[in-house]
């Protein structure tokens, strides 16, 4: 399941498995996190991963700062991605997949804070709304 989850973000197996390496040889250093008695093993995996992640999407960030603003959408294209307006994948991708704060994203969207924060809670009732 990790490996697919890091799938949908780099489109490349190789790569994905070389994450997936990375996350496991992280465990040993976090291993009282997994023993704590309300942690989930596999959502912790999932922070670990994004975590990783976010290394791949600061490779990308050259890339993507010289798109043109209306392509500047996620590359994870998903069922929940597509319902979204293209603002909405902007601002769901670059704080989930890509790590980053909403004081960044307001800042490099020009818009204040709670502009974000709305945007960001939309994305989420999109993402509810979907069976």
């Amino acid at each position: 399941m990790l490996l697919g989850y890091i799938f949908e973000v780099v489109k490349n197996r190789t790569v994905a498995e070389q994450y997936l390496t990375a996350v496991f040889k992280e465990v040993p250093s976090q291993i009282d996190e997994f023993l704590k008695k309300d942690v989930s093993p596999f959502c912790l995996l999932q922070i670990m991963t994004r975590r990783q992640l976010t290394d791949f999407f600061r490779s990308q960030d050259t890339n993507y700062d010289q798109q043109p603003k209306s392509d500047k959408v996620s590359t994870v294209e998903n069922k929940f991605i597509r319902q979204m307006s293209p603002e909405q994948q902007l601002v769901f991708s670059g704080a989930y997949w890509q790590g980053k704060t909403i004081t960044r994203l307001a800042t490099e969207l020009n818009k204040p804070e709670e502009a974000i924060r709305k945007i960001l809670k939309d994305c989420f009732t999109i993402i509810r709304s979907i069976n």
